[in-house]
């Protein structure tokens, strides 16, 4: 009996079968979106990936011919929201825009690991903007510098503490690397609700907030500006000084923030969604927005981003023989 006809048949059978998922994500794209957007924020109404995120959900909206809703889904330091969107149907409809400690955290980073994988679960589509932070201190704290600061904690060992959004985040990491390059023992005060109203109020002594909501802060008398986290100075503060020209050489600690689908969205659709947050940043609406609240260009492609993500998790993934990851000087300094 010839057998040729039939694996011939068999072989025609596999290729149709590997030919329908494509043809129909193909499909898929061509028809997206087919129904709101919804843009998961994992933090509360008011932070900056909030901001970020309701300055760009109507001009996304506008292109996109279809309603690009907000939602606030807090808690956790952001893996309530991170690991809901990951969750979700992979199909470029629910995506979530996080700051770095709920991305760079699925690696362990300070002993937390959260309920999902980022480059497993997650799908990286544009890393937005990067910022940096401003070192703030309460106003019954009587240094004007960041030398005088240091000097003051020197002089009361164990009276400081330095306010933060939660465990693993960029104002956590700046005060640890402070600690580390500058020898002192400054206590982690976490607080994932919202960590300004304690050093306002004198509760913690000082923050590296970002810098959208410390300059204002700044300039309503709330707190005392000292210094921002880049090692170049920030164009919409050019009079702060830096904390590296300020003291510590070398010392830089930013945020950055982006948006992401969950794992197997259709590649035409993470492609259609790329190119249409690259079009939103590039609006001059908010680009303006942006330059006047600190933000710094960091657009980054899904191939970036997702270097960006996983450089990250190895910096901050726990050293051999720690129980959590403590930034060294050099690690937590150098650029991925």
């Amino acid at each position: 009996m010839d057998r040729k006809p039939h694996l011939i048949f068999a072989t025609v059978l596999l290729l149709c079968a590997g030919s329908g998922p494509t043809r129909a994500q193909t499909q898929d794209a061509a028809h997206f979106p087919s129904k709101p957007i919804r843009l998961v924020v994992p933090f509360a109404a008011g932070t900056a990936p909030d901001v970020l995120g309701r300055l760009i959900a109507p001009t996304l909206a506008e292109s996109m011919a279809q309603s690009v809703v907000v939602e606030n889904v807090p808690g956790a330091g952001g893996t309530i929201g991170v690991d809901r969107v990951a969750k979700s149907a992979p199909d470029g409809h629910t995506l979530v825009l996080s700051g770095d400690a709920a991305l760079v955290l699925s690696g362990g980073a300070y002993g937390v690991k959260p309920p999902y994988d980022t480059l497993r679960d997650l799908a990286p589509i544009a890393q937005l903007v990067v910022t940096p932070n401003v070192l703030v201190v309460a106003n019954e704290v009587p240094a004007r510098t960041v030398q005088e600061l240091l000097a003051l904690v020197r002089s009361q060992p164990g009276k400081f503490s330095y306010s933060s959004g939660g465990i693993g985040f960029s104002q956590h990491r700046a005060g640890e690397l402070m600690n580390s390059m500058a020898g002192l023992d400054m206590v982690h005060v976490p607080n994932p609700g919202n960590p300004w109203p304690d050093v306002i109020s004198g509760r913690t002594q000082l923050m590296f907030g970002n810098i959208t909501l410390a300059l204002p802060m700044a300039k309503e008398g709330k707190v005392r500006a000292l210094a921002v986290t880049s090692t170049a100075r920030a164009p919409a503060a050019p009079d702060l000084p830096t904390v590296s020209e300020s003291g510590l050489p070398g010392f830089e600690s930013l945020s950055w923030f982006g948006v992401l689908a969950p794992a197997n969205t259709p590649p035409a659709v993470l492609q259609r969604l790329e190119a249409e947050l690259q079009k939103a940043m590039a609006a001059p609406p908010v680009k303006e927005r942006l330059a006047a609240m600190g933000a710094m260009p960091g657009v980054h492609s899904a191939v970036e981003f997702t270097r960006v993500i996983r450089e990250e998790i190895r910096r901050w993934a726990p050293k051999p023989g720690a129980a959590v990851a403590v930034p060294s000087i050099s690690a937590a300094a150098a650029r991925p």
